[in-house]
Parts: structure tokens; C-alpha cells; sequence
């Protein structure tokens, strides 16, 4: 999909880097059987790598389009139905799962978007000709190639869209310095953490889903220091690779 080959292998490289730490992540979940929520929280980074990652070098077909639309719609709803829970219950936690609910809209609407913005072929082709090979002109079987512009609503919003992504990459490397001298005041802010478990204003509860929220980080780094530093410090890296893939995707790089 990516035109351009330096660039391509840039973002290669990065969707594999944050891949592979989602994969140490997610694998360390299910090997310490924490909750079926954290799990999936996990594996939702772990997919949205590797599909990024796969869209650097494929143009989906149509099926393979609405396969993740709809897999990417269904997380970002359960990240901000956490958000949203957490906010209720009073967790201080719902930045993050917010953060994660705009990550996995992104991807649903670079999926959604490709066929507006991208330039895609549209091939008459006369007599004997072959669709796809616009290059040869000349000949009663020769193919002609045009390409549909791209909607400029479309472009318009693909363009908020990294304004919003790059101020969620501010808002991630700003929670990674922080979080290295602050211990793990965020850890309640890890979408799939369970809540609390007793009233909203019980010191006790809130005690209780404090202490399972570390237990919960510190089950999943075993295979280093895969801690809220390393964890926000991914998401940012992520959130600046989709913000250069949209951009890709206007430019026509």
C-alpha cells in the first residue's frame, strides 16, 4: 500500500517493534491467567500491529476490509465501554482506556477510508486487452487506466484525525515520563484491569483494586521491564505510526 520503499520499510520496522512488545505482553497475560479482560486488551494491541503491519505492503480486498472494520469496531467499543466504567465507578483510570478506544476508531477509519482517499485503478480496456496493465498505450486492445480522485471530506477528516493522534502520542510519551518516577499510580488506567469490588467511596475497595492493579502489571513482566513506562512509550510509538500511514494515505507515498 505504502508507494514508497524507504518509507515502507520504516514503517516495517516500527509496527514490528510494537508487535513484538504487544506479543511479550500478551503472551505473559495468558501464561499468568490474568483476567479474560486484560487479555484481550492485549491481544487487541497485538492485532493492531500486525495489521498495520500488513497494510504497509497489501491493499485488503473488500471481504478482508469489512473482517476488520468489524474487529477493530468491536474493540474500540469495549475500550471505551471500560473507559466509561471505570469513570462511573470512580477509578481514576479512564484516560487511557479513552486513548485506546481512539487508537482502534483510527484503524477502522483508515480501513474505511482507503477506497475514498487512495487512488484506485479503474481500468477500460477494448477488444482483447488485459485489465491492469495501463502501462501500454497504442492499439485497438490496449488498456486504458484511470484513477478516482479522492473524496475531500474524506481527506478533511483523515487530517483531524492525526491532529487527534498526534496530540494521544503527546499524551502517551508524557504518561511514559512520568510514570518512571510516579510508580504505578497509572496501573489503574490499564483497560481490562478488574474494578474495584465494593462501594464507590469504600477506602477499602479502592485499596483492594489499587493492590490487584499492581498485581495485575507485575504478572505481565516477566520477559523484562515491560512496565507502564515501556507500555505508554509502545502506545505513542504505535500512535505516531498511524499518524505517518494516514499520512501515506493522502500524500500517496
Amino acid at each position: 500500500m505504502i508507494s514508497s520503499l524507504p518509507l515502507a520499510l520504516g514503517l516495517t520496522a516500527l509496527f514490528a517493534v510494537t508487535g513484538g512488545y504487544a506479543l511479550l505482553r500478551w503472551s505473559s497475560a495468558v501464561a499468568a491467567a490474568l483476567s479474560p479482560g486484560r487479555r484481550l486488551a492485549e491481544l487487541a494491541h497485538l492485532l493492531m500491529s500486525a495489521a498495520m503491519l500488513v497494510m504497509t505492503w497489501i491493499w485488503y480486498g473488500s471481504a478482508g476490509l469489512w473482517v476488520q472494520i468489524v474487529l477493530f469496531g468491536g474493540f474500540a467499543v469495549w475500550f471505551a465501554a471500560d473507559a466509561v466504567r471505570r469513570h462511573h465507578r470512580r477509578v481514576h483510570g479512564c484516560a487511557g482506556g479513552s486513548a485506546h478506544a481512539l487508537m482502534a476508531a483510527a484503524m477502522v477509519w483508515m480501513l474505511a477510508a482507503m477506497p475514498l482517499i487512495m487512488a484506485a485503478p479503474v481500468t477500460a480496456s477494448g477488444g482483447g486487452g488485459h485489465e491492469g496493465h495501463g502501462g501500454h498505450s497504442g492499439g485497438a486492445g490496449a488498456a486504458s487506466t484511470a484513477h478516482a480522485g479522492p473524496a475531500g471530506w474524506a481527506v478533511t477528516v483523515t487530517v483531524l484525525l492525526c491532529v487527534v493522534l498526534l496530540v494521544t502520542a503527546g499524551f502517551w510519551a508524557a504518561r511514559a515520563l512520568a510514570s518512571g518516577t510516579r510508580g504505578h499510580e497509572f496501573d489503574e488506567d490499564v483497560p481490562g484491569v478488574p474494578l474495584r469490588g465494593r462501594g464507590d467511596d469504600d477506602p477499602t475497595g479502592a485499596a483492594a483494586a489499587a493492590t490487584t492493579a499492581v498485581a495485575e502489571r507485575a504478572a505481565v513482566g516477566p520477559v523484562g521491564r515491560l512496565g507502564a513506562r515501556t507500555d505508554a512509550g509502545c502506545h505513542a510509538l504505535m500512535s505516531i505510526g498511524m499518524v505517518v500511514m494516514l499520512a501515506a494515505m493522502v500524500a500517496g507515498w
